[in-house]
């Protein structure tokens, strides 16, 4: 079986799914979200149900969406329906050696150029009804659906939105029989779908788990009023510890991941949205754990002091070839106190360099 769920939120939407097939006795690893994957249209779709007959929907969506782009939401339904309808018409007969037990379900997320982002549920070779607010196929069981109505609402922000996304997965995981693997995620936004950096998700479900166990115990002590009220500041005060401490281990775990990959995946093309909150400064000592801290008003005005310094001091021609080299990217400051430009524009002028 499988679990998949679609959410809106602020900035667009987050589908979530386990990676377990299961086949017979056999346990194989399985990607359930397909996406647009040349950022043409912003579309990503997830199925369940029977794999080959997935496999040919999800590949008819996607062709017909990089080359019609609908701009309009019935458009895009129109497309969807177009597209199960050859492909029940045309594919079916010749890709089905057994009898299909149950019709197989897609979640189609998507954001049109007029009218925005929205999701489409799909059983069989229809579309249901009109656009979903949010979905769930597969396991879409009262326990799961309850879960995400409680939690989920539309002024999530998109890191909010992944988290929850992870959450909901983990408890299918926990629950569902046949659910489980590692946990996908795809980001839809208004400049493409993107599929979330699977060790920051394996990550933030380790994570997430550290922290429930936080606010379960706070839920019980929150409610339990044999708890005398001069002792429930303490409560508080550990609680605010605990949490305290438990971020500052995760923002260290997630900037890593973060470094990591901006250096050393050649095929990095940036975050869809943001991991770490902006401005963050992270220090790499020589020994010991990264640091990652806010910087202060003071930190900031002591830094644009020293830029301002570094271009006084500087040529023209120096900064032209820093600025170039530099172009669309973010400097990273590890520590070292001199800045080494190598190229092939040769030896700067008056710079005493080579």
């Amino acid at each position: 079986m499988t679990y998949i769920a679609a959410l809106p939120c602020q900035d667009g939407i987050v589908m979530c799914a386990d990676t377990q097939e299961t086949v017979g006795i056999n346990k194989d690893y399985s990607e359930k979200i397909s996406i647009v994957e040349d950022l043409s249209y912003p579309l990503a779709i997830g199925g369940a149900g029977h794999g080959q007959l997935i496999d040919c929907m999800t590949d008819e969506i996607i062709e017909r969406a990089k080359t019609e782009k609908p701009a309009t939401k019935t458009a895009l339904k129109a497309l969807i329906t177009a597209a199960l309808r050859e492909v029940y018409e045309k594919d079916l007969p010749a890709i089905t050696t057994r009898r299909i037990n149950k019709a197989p379900q897609l979640l189609v997320a998507a954001r049109t150029s007029e009218d925005g982002f929205c999701i489409y549920q799909t059983v069989g070779r229809r579309v249901v009804g009109s656009e979903v607010s949010r979905g769930i196929i597969g396991y879409a069981t009262p326990y799961n659906m309850n879960l995400l109505r409680r939690l989920h609402r539309l002024s999530l922000p998109m890191q909010q939105a992944v988290l929850l996304a992870v959450y909901l997965v983990s408890q299918s995981k926990k629950l569902d029989d046949g659910v489980g693997g590692q946990t996908q995620v795809v980001i839809v936004r208004d400049n493409g779908a993107w599929v979330d950096y699977p060790a920051y998700i394996a990550n933030s479900e380790g994570r997430i788990a550290d922290f429930m166990k936080l606010t379960d115990e706070l839920f019980l002590s929150s409610v339990d009023i044999s708890i005398p009220p001069s002792k429930f500041p303490s409560v508080l005060e550990k609680f605010g510890g605990d949490v305290t401490r438990l971020r500052e281990q995760f923002l260290r775990e997630t900037a890593a991941i973060v470094l990591n990959r901006t250096f050393s995946d050649p095929t990095y093309r940036g975050e869809p949205y943001a991991k770490i909150f902006p401005g963050a400064t992270f220090t790499i000592p020589g020994v010991g754990p990264m640091v990652v801290h806010e910087d202060s008003p003071e930190e900031r005005a002591k830094l644009t002091e020293m830029y301002k310094i570094m271009r006084e001091k500087h040529n023209e021609l120096a900064i032209a070839q820093f600025n170039e080299m530099i172009a669309g990217r973010t400097p990273l400051y590890i520590g070292q106190e001199w800045v080494h430009v190598r190229g092939t524009a040769g030896p700067v002028p008056n710079s005493g360099s080579s």
